[in-house]
């Protein structure tokens, strides 16, 4: 308040009070003390308001606050080249008593408050680098702004700036790297179980970026290679994706011939050009199981049509170990199908018959050589497409005709293992089938059924069944490939068909007793997936100095079994247990290796640099504490002006 303003509330006062003991009060001796005395009071109570106040409001500067990436990329050297020198933590660490903060949080996969006396054996070991959940813990403990150290390899860059802007956060990015250009490898994917002499076809993932702007520096294209024990075995080069993106490359090699049985092999990807600069992207594997017969599905054409161009691509899908195609030529020998098709004879063809989990042979059973008939009637997976009448090896079942007329699928669709695929198919899409033969006797299961003209009696298309530890499937129609070539509904009702009957032909007939749904990262539970049937099974986890690091021991195991997260390491998994076939006994590498997301580079970027903004809510006005202490003495000093008053003789 003014003195001006001041000085009228006094007046005022002073004439309220002369006003009330001037012409309201009895004229006796000693009336200037107690109108004095009110004046002061009256005065005390006018201004109370604008009088300054015992405590302070508690309004401050602002805090300074500071977000320090703790990611694993902060490793690195600040520079490539500069192995063995500062990393980017340190230049971090260097520039913070700069910054001078009042808190400080460290962010990575989540923000967490740190002291600053404890920063000095600070380790980056978060394998991400996400900014915005820490951009909103500062802006809850009060910040308007920020500063934020990093190396600028932040996943969530645009979700961060969003997410500032919303809440008129201020940020300033502080760069303690020089970002390159480069390539990083991220994956290489094969499939898990092959045979030697087969043709791997494995998928490399790499991505491209860092650097301010596009990919210049970089070759238009990269180059890579397969290596096992040091030993290149493939070669491949592929376009250079853009800055930023994530390109893939097909390469295929063929594990050859080391002697073993069935052994575990580990193929290196290496990155060849242009280099990983920092070397920690540059090289990446996978294991495979390698074994002298096939771990998948092999079918067998006597009479070559379209049906294999459609059931071989099934099969690959539906079969752990994927599926191999041969049709039988002119001359006796065989066309292997694949991407890269060859002829092969007949012994080769044996070979993969014998080793196969699932045998599907497509003939007329008048037609099978001997050999071919002896591994039908040795093996116990089989699904035989009938092409003409005759005896059918290893299902006791015998198929005449061809029925006359023309045969429709019809429902209902009968209880079957594609039952459940099938529900909901309308079958009244499906084309008839062009030769339709009767199987007596028939299976356990009737898996679809065809009536003639649309009418009367059903006769089964696909029928199933087992004897002891032995499962078949017969086909009395040759033609499925129709319903697969018109796409939609017949698509999808092929499909069911054969997944249902694929998947329960070879449900128990793995000779793995227990596989990892996935390859566990550093923390993360093992997740076991055991073969049913077995009993007494016994897990045991070893490091690489063969210390035991985990067991597990049941006696009637559940499907899957879940161990404990694990640091990062090569571990070796023993597992026995007695299956439906006796003991059986299993050992494989198990590799936990961090998330290697953390170290790819990410897209062009700018340092973010966003100012403050008002709150988009209402302000709130902040005012200082009413002056209590006024009024006290106020009425401090009426008291007094009343005992005053009496003395005198007023009342």
């Amino acid at each position: 308040m003014s003195p001006g303003l001041w000085l009228l509330v006094a007046l005022g006062a002073v004439a309220l009070a002369g006003w009330a003991y001037g012409t309201r009060e009895e004229r006796v001796a000693g009336r200037t003390g107690p109108a004095a005395v009110r004046a002061v009071a009256v005065f005390l109570i006018l201004g109370a308001l604008a009088l300054p106040a015992l405590r302070g409001s508690g309004v401050g500067m602002p805090e300074r606050v500071v977000l320090l990436d703790v990611s694993r990329s902060m490793t690195l050297p600040v520079r490539a080249g500069d192995a063995g020198g500062a990393t980017r933590l340190d230049s971090a660490l260097a520039l913070l008593p700069e910054l001078a903060p009042d808190r400080v949080y460290l962010f990575g996969d989540g923000p967490v408050p740190a002291r600053l006396d404890s920063l000095d054996t600070l380790g980056a070991t978060h394998d991400a680098s996400r900014l915005e959940p820490a951009l909103q813990a500062a802006r809850l403990g009060g910040a308007d702004s920020v500063w934020v150290l990093t190396d600028g390899e932040l996943t969530d860059r645009d979700a961060a700036r969003e997410t500032a802007t919303g809440l008129g956060l201020g940020v300033l990015e502080l760069r303690v790297a020089a970002m390159e250009p480069r390539v990083a490898l991220a994956a290489l994917q094969t499939p898990e179980r092959t045979r030697a002499g087969d043709t791997v076809r494995a998928t490399l993932e790499f991505h491209a970026g860092g650097g301010s702007g596009g990919g210049g520096g970089l070759p238009d294209s990269v180059s890579f290679q397969i290596e096992r024990d040091g030993t290149v075995v493939a070669a491949v080069r592929a376009p250079r994706p853009a800055a930023g993106r994530t390109g893939r490359a097909r390469i295929t090699f063929v594990p050859r011939d080391e002697g073993a049985e069935s052994a575990w092999r580990r193929y290196d990807a290496v990155l060849v050009d242009p280099p990983d600069p920092f070397g920690i992207s540059g090289r990446t594997g996978a294991w495979i199981e390698v074994s002298e017969s096939s771990a998948g599905a092999v079918l067998v054409s006597l009479a070559p049509d379209w049906e294999a161009r459609f059931l071989v691509p099934a099969l690959d899908r539906l079969v752990l170990g994927g599926a191999r195609g041969y049709l039988r030529l002119a001359d006796g020998r065989f066309l292997e199908m694949g991407a890269s098709p060859r002829i092969v004879e007949a012994s080769r063809v044996r070979e993969a018959a014998q080793g196969a989990r699932l045998l599907a042979v497509q003939a007329s059973p008048e037609d099978l050589p001997p050999w071919l008939a002896g591994a039908l009637r040795a093996h116990a997976r089989t699904l035989f497409f009938t092409g003409g009448p005759g005896e059918v090896p290893g299902v006791a079942a015998r198929v005449t005709g061809p029925l006359p007329g023309e045969w429709y699928p019809a429902g209902p669709v009968p209880a079957s293992p594609s039952a459940a695929l099938l529900a909901e198919a309308d079958l009244d899409l499906l084309p008839p089938v062009r030769e339709l033969y009767a199987v007596e006797p028939a299976g356990r299961w009737s898996v679809i059924n065809a009536s003639r003209n649309r009418r009367g009696e059903r006769r089964p298309l696909l029928t199933v069944g087992e004897d002891g530890t032995r499962r078949w499937a017969l086909s009395a129609a040759a033609d499925w490939w129709r319903w697969s070539l018109r796409g939609d509904e017949p698509r999808r009702v092929y499909e069911g068909v054969f997944s249902g009957v694929v998947g329960w032909l070879v449900e128990d007939a793995t000779p793995r007793l227990a596989s990892l749904v996935r390859t566990p990262a550093p923390g993360e539970p093992q997740v076991w997936r055991i073969r049913p049937g077995s009993a007494d099974l016994t897990i045991r986890l070893l490091d690489e100095t063969g210390a035991e690091v985990w067991s597990e021991s049941i006696a009637d195991p559940p499907a899957e079994i879940v161990g404990p997260g694990l640091p990062p390491g090569r571990y070796e998994a023993l597992l026995t247990a007695t299956g439906p076939d006796g003991s059986v006994e299993l050992g494989r590498p198990v590799d936990v290796e961090p998330d290697p997301r953390e170290f790819l580079p990410g897209p062009p970027s700018e340092p973010l640099a966003i100012g403050a903004q008002p709150s988009p809510r209402a302000p709130v006005e902040v005012r200082s504490p009413r002056p209590v202490w006024p009024f006290l003495l106020a009425v401090l000093l009426l008291c007094g002006e009343w005992v005053w008053r009496h003395r005198i003789g007023l009342r």
